[in-house]
């Protein structure tokens, strides 16, 4: 009995195009009702890095040669057989350079740079390359069009060498299965920490109090950020000293600076809760200082220090 070789893509079976533009659909549909699922970052990572470029491949390449030079005189033509690796390879470089491109035109400011964005782009780009491939393959002779054939293989029993490499390929599978699983269900939280930054009034680092008068206020913003993984009451130092030691005192209200012991506040945050708090000083005295803010975690395990240099004349 012979076997004939089953046609899985080609005349009339665009089955290529229509898998690659399944891919771009779910994978804009995944990450709105299962966010979290490894299979959303699959789907995601094709839909990225190679649908369209193949939907693009295939709209450039519709048949199964591809002519490399042409003669006139006499007329002849030299052509190259297009294989699946080789448009998968030209997917690949494609893909690349459409979501970059795609990606600086938006970041110009031209197009907000989100999800939504994106997958609406590529969206764009799969269907709209896919309907010019299977417009252009449906030009071309049968006998020329792209097409993926099953050629069913002889089968044969395996030798004892044959049948261990298979069951070592089997345990390494099998083996990678169990720590792409445990990285995937591993707990992404990392270690835990804090967040504490200091602004000017407005908001902006170049707008920092550099240069003051004595008993003149300077204004500032400092914000904190418990990533601790549980609640934690914070200890708010300022100070122009390199010293821990301070006395409390209520931060909301102006503070007057010496050297010697500095001002301090207890701050209470949850776990993930952040917070502003404005700061008013001055400093009583002419000189050249540093003023030091510092955030003491519970227990005084770690302390972030962020420092201001300033000048009173």
């Amino acid at each position: 009995m012979v076997k004939r070789d089953k046609v899985l893509v080609g005349p009339g079976r665009p089955w290529d195009i229509v898998l690659v533009c399944a891919v771009v659909a779910v994978a804009a549909l995944l990450p709105v009702y299962v966010p979290s699922s490894p299979l959303a970052w699959f789907f995601g990572f094709a839909a990225v890095f190679y649908c369209p470029g193949y939907a693009m491949a295939s709209a450039l390449l519709p048949g199964r040669l591809a002519t490399l030079s042409r003669t006139f005189v006499p007329r002849q033509e030299r052509t190259h057989v297009i294989t699946m690796l080789m448009r998968s390879a030209l997917a690949v470089g494609l893909s690349a350079t459409t979501v970059a491109l795609a990606a600086t035109i938006m970041t110009r400011g031209l197009v907000e740079l989100n999800a939504l964005s994106v997958g609406l782009t590529l969206i764009a780009v799969t269907f709209a390359a896919s309907a010019v491939a299977v417009y252009r393959r449906s030009r071309l002779p049968p006998g020329d069009q792209f097409a993926i054939v099953h050629r069913p293989a002889e089968r044969r029993p395996l030798n004892r060498r044959e049948g261990a490499v298979v069951a070592m390929i089997v345990v390494a599978v099998m083996a990678l299965g169990v720590v792409v699983s445990d990285g995937l269900m591993a707990d992404r939280s990392g270690q835990p920490y804090s967040e504490f930054e200091v602004t000017g009034a407005d908001g902006q680092l170049d707008h920092l109090p550099s240069s003051l008068s004595p008993n003149q206020q300077a204004v500032v913003e400092v914000a904190i950020t418990n990533n601790l993984g549980r609640a934690a009451d914070y200890t708010l130092i300022i100070s122009l000293s390199d010293s821990l030691s301070a006395t409390p005192a209520d931060l909301s209200n102006p503070v007057v600076l010496s050297p010697g012991a500095g001002k301090s506040t207890t701050i209470s945050l949850a776990d993930g809760a952040s917070l502003e708090q404005r700061l008013t000083f001055s400093i009583d005295r002419p000189g050249d200082w540093t003023v030091y803010l510092r955030l003491v975690d519970p227990g005084g395990s770690e302390v972030m220090t962020l420092w201001l240099p300033i000048t009173v004349r």
